[in-house]
């Protein structure tokens, strides 16, 4: 990919790319968590890990829906602090905290959890499967270990899949290269739900889309002013056809997918 083809987003259209893509999965909302909570029995008295808990909405949700004991751990401070607030404004008696650290290093004993959530953030470390080994190995033998993950689910190719995952601040997979790393952390027992749509009983195309084929003046006026401040007129003239290009194919190819995966950790440690 060419230097000109990581000229950074305007935020109007960083924006864009997140409702387009994460704003389909947000929408399952309560029917997603519903999901997690019966696959990994979340109830009074189970301890949940969520990890890459973001602003908490996942954990939150678990915590004051099933009465589960849910620790959320996150590399980003400030994500933390705004999980926290949460926290305090809605906990209404639910076991709830969190905990500031990497995602590839946790900091708890082994098989610690009942059961394990993976976060989309995971997709945003350079290496998940060391994300992923973690969780298996904090995780109790026979716990539950649940991944809500992306993954390409198009032919989207070269510079405008960079730019897609340069927009979206992490990087899909091939839903095969995540139910590998799986396997290598001794997670076995895989089953995958396709929530790309909403979930795997809602019929493709029935998720109401973000109508993004088309920019405003001004979130052009914001591409053209940062291409050609980095890298000149020559380019800054192209800027806007790339941006529409990647948002048009988004909207109409949904170049991204949504997986839930749900195994088992294994017993017995691998030899």
């Amino acid at each position: 990919m060419t230097d000109a083809g990581r000229v950074p987003p305007a935020p109007a259209v960083l924006r864009l790319v997140q409702m387009a893509v994460l704003g389909r999965w947000r929408a399952t909302g309560e029917e997603l968590y519903r999901e997690v909570a019966q696959l990994t029995e979340a109830a009074p008295g189970r301890e949940l890990l969520v990890s890459g808990s973001g602003d908490g909405v996942t954990a939150e949700w678990l915590a004051v829906r099933t009465g589960a004991t849910v620790t959320g751990v996150d590399p980003d401070a400030e994500r933390i602090e705004a999980a926290e607030r949460r926290a305090r404004e809605a906990l209404r008696g639910a076991t709830l905290g969190y905990q500031l650290a990497p995602l590839e290093d946790l900091p708890y004993e082994n098989e610690v959890f009942d059961a394990t959530v993976g976060e989309p953030s995971i997709a945003a470390l350079t290496a998940p499967g060391r994300a992923i080994a973690e969780i298996a190995r904090v995780t109790k033998p026979l716990g539950v270990i649940v991944l809500l993950q992306p993954t390409w689910s198009s032919e989207i190719k070269g510079p405008a899949r960079e730019m897609l995952v340069e927009r979206l601040g992490l990087r899909p997979r091939m839903l095969v290269e995540w139910k590998q790393m799986m396997r290598e952390a001794g997670i076995v027992e895989l089953q995958v739900q396709d929530w790309t749509s909403g979930g795997p009983a809602r019929p493709s195309g029935t998720m109401k889309t973000v109508d993004t084929s088309e920019l405003t003046w001004q979130q052009k006026a914001q591409i053209v002013g940062r291409a050609w401040r980095r890298w000149g007129w020559r380019e800054a003239r192209t800027a806007v056809e790339r941006e529409t290009t990647l948002l048009r194919e988004l909207s109409r190819e949904r170049a991204i997918g949504f997986q839930l995966l749900k195994g088992v950790k294994w017993p017995h440690p691998k030899t």
